[in-house]
C-alpha cells in the first residue's frame, strides 16, 4: 500500500466549493485546513495509483497547486 501527505492549494476564500469535491474521490483524507491550503493524506494499491488520484486534484476548479510532503509503501 503507498501513503502519500499532500497539501493542496486552492484560491482565496474557495474553500467551500473545494472540500465537498476532495469528498468525491476516493481513498483521500483531509487532515487539516489553513488559509488557502488543505492538509490531505492518499492511498492507494501502489504510488503510481496514487499519482492517478494527484493528477485529479490538479485539475479540480479552484485549486492551484498539489505538493506531495511525504511518501512511502508498505506491504
Amino acid at each position: 500500500m503507498a501513503i502519500v501527505s499532500v497539501v493542496v492549494e486552492i484560491e482565496e476564500n474557495s474553500i467551500e466549493q473545494v472540500l465537498p469535491e476532495l469528498g468525491k474521490i476516493p481513498n483521500i483524507s483531509v487532515f487539516g485546513v489553513k488559509d488557502n491550503q488543505i492538509v490531505t493524506v492518499i492511498e492507494g494499491e501502489t504510488l503510481v495509483s496514487v499519482n492517478d488520484i494527484i493528477k485529479k486534484l490538479s485539475d479540480l476548479e479552484r485549486v492551484t497547486g498539489v505538493y506531495p510532503v511525504y511518501a512511502g509503501e508498505h506491504a
